[in-house]
């Protein structure tokens, strides 16, 4: 009986461990893979998200985050910094209403986007949400 008490409190610590996670948005210890497309919807915080993007050849680099409110991206700021391997920043982009661009010449190689902001004067949890959209051509 013991053993199965402890297998049911283990069980139920992971699920509120995960939900945790979830609900705080914390950041992964590495950067998220980003493809082309659209991303997940993600937090904006003021703690920089990073991202990594792989380009296998020469190309047009295309990165811009959508605010997902439902009335206005008005006093949301929200920057991204590309950097190469190196650590170099290569572009950035900010904006007070709750978007960036940055299109970018690069070599083939690995990319880092760091993403950081905050939506200012809102509780709301959907205030706080962007998507990435990233285009390789």
């Amino acid at each position: 009986m013991k053993r199965y008490t402890t297998l049911i409190a283990a069980t139920m610590l992971g699920l509120f461990s995960t939900a945790s996670f979830a609900v705080t948005g914390s950041q992964p210890a590495e950067p998220i893979v980003l493809e082309a497309g659209v991303s997940d919807s993600q937090l904006i915080s003021q703690e920089p998200r990073r991202y990594k993007i792989q380009v296998s050849q020469s190309a047009t680099l295309e990165l811009s985050s959508e605010h997902q409110a439902s009335d206005s991206s008005e006093n949301v700021r929200i920057q991204g910094r590309l950097y190469d391997a190196e650590g170099n920043l290569v572009a950035q982009d900010s904006d007070l209403r709750g978007h960036f661009l940055i299109s970018e010449q690069v070599a083939p190689g690995t990319y880092i986007l760091e993403v950081s902001g905050n939506a200012m004067g809102s509780p709301d949890e959907v205030a706080n949400r962007y998507n990435l959209h990233v285009n390789i051509k």
